[in-house]
């Protein structure tokens, strides 16, 4: 499937630009905002790079100043230097460039200029009261796998623990994402694999969540389609523009769909090995999503034979298997576990998820620590056989 034309799309209060060089739109967004100082929150892996000139030529007349985002996933230091730096820069125009961590940085951000205290006074539940924050907030992602730029929630670590808070409000919330695939050719193969696997984790859990419906199932079998016939061909060509511009629109399709649909069993077993293990998120679904689909598999019915035809395997988990030897992620959880004895922990972390209560098929801890001892073997791009 081609990358769509260039388009732009209103969703609720986000309005979605796409198309390469679609990055310069920024000064004409903030001209119409009427906004005249600019904070740019971007990953450090740009600093210095042509991208944070490219940026500071768009917005030269909005008083641009850069704040460097780590590359790690947000903790409650970072966020809350971000925070500082929205303070002293009194920015009426706040931009996000790279992947989720600079982009949930900026979210939370906003959020504790806006509310001030303690960030736990904000954490909590979808629907915690949140005051907005005057600022114009784009968002404009360098790689294809968060859908951070779409969605309402951010993931944040408390420095020095592996609690992690969730956060979510309407409020957090882009108003503009700008999806240019230009800025992403420069992502890593690895990168690419890691984020790319990430959506499509996305689209095939909001796909089979519980709570999909009749508005969200047509969005992510959009995003399963065109990440399906693009992943690989981004990973193997960097420079293919129409590959990292269909993936760029797939992982913000599959944004939107689990915004309202949620996800499943395999985020549950990645947010504990994030947690417990410091696992990229990216990586943790592919390591889980073949096995917890094929976990799935007798509840999925017609749903499982469309995504086993858009991936091209005999079943959603031999399809899903494929891909996934295809980017390079065949690999076994022994190399983010070490010890099998962790594996019980991990079980328990993952049953405690609410992402658990929406997957097709209720797991309990036991059924969760067997599909974490299929894990350690890789499938090798073949059906994988689950004893459950």
């Amino acid at each position: 499937m081609k990358a769509p034309a260039p388009f732009t799309f209103m969703h609720s209060t986000h309005v979605v630009t796409y198309g390469p060089g679609s990055l310069s739109a920024l000064a004409d967004e903030a001209t119409k905002a009427n906004c005249s100082r600019a904070l740019v929150y971007l990953d450090a892996f740009f600093m210095g790079t042509g991208i944070q000139d490219r940026l500071s030529e768009i917005l030269k007349g909005f008083a641009p100043a850069f704040h460097a985002v780590p590359q790690h996933e947000p903790d409650t230091d970072s966020v809350a230097a971000a925070a500082t730096a929205l303070e002293q820069h009194a920015a009426d125009l706040v931009v996000a460039v790279g992947g989720g961590s600079a982009m949930d940085t900026a979210k939370v951000a906003r959020m504790l200029v806006s509310n001030p205290g303690p960030i736990e006074t904000i954490v909590g539940p979808m629907g915690m009261p949140m005051e907005p924050h005057g600022s114009l907030f784009a968002c404009v992602p360098t790689t294809a796998g968060t859908g951070s730029e779409v969605s309402e929630s951010a993931i944040v670590a408390k420095t020095g623990t592996d609690y992690k808070m969730v956060l979510r409000n309407a409020n957090m919330a882009a108003r503009r994402a700008i999806l240019d695939p230009e800025l992403s050719v420069s992502a890593p193969p690895k990168v690419t694999a890691t984020a790319g696997y990430d959506a499509v984790t996305h689209a095939v859990e909001a796909y089979t969540s519980k709570v999909s419906n009749v508005m969200t199932d047509p969005i992510a079998h959009a995003a399963m389609a065109l990440l399906a016939g693009n992943l690989e061909r981004a990973f193997n060509e960097p420079e293919d523009l129409d590959a990292r511009g269909a993936c760029l629109v797939g992982s913000m399709q599959a944004g939107i769909a689990f915004n309202s649909a949620h996800l499943g069993l395999a985020h549950a077993i990645a947010g504990a090995m994030g947690a417990l293990h410091h696992t990229p998120h990216g990586l943790a679904n592919a390591l889980a999503l073949p096995w917890t689909m094929a976990f799935n598999e007798p509840e999925l019915r017609e749903k499982g034979g469309i995504i086993a035809g858009l991936f091209g395997g005999s079943t959603a988990a031999h399809g899903l298997s494929r891909l996934r030897r295809a980017v390079g992620l065949d690999l076994s959880l022994d190399t983010e576990v070490g010890d099998p004895a962790d594996l019980d922990t991990l079980a328990e972390g993952a049953s405690r998820s609410g992402q658990v209560k929406v997957n097709p098929r209720l797991a309990d801890i036991s059924q969760i620590r067997v599909i974490l001892e299929h894990m350690r073997t890789p499938t090798g791009g073949e059906l994988p056989h689950l004893n459950l």
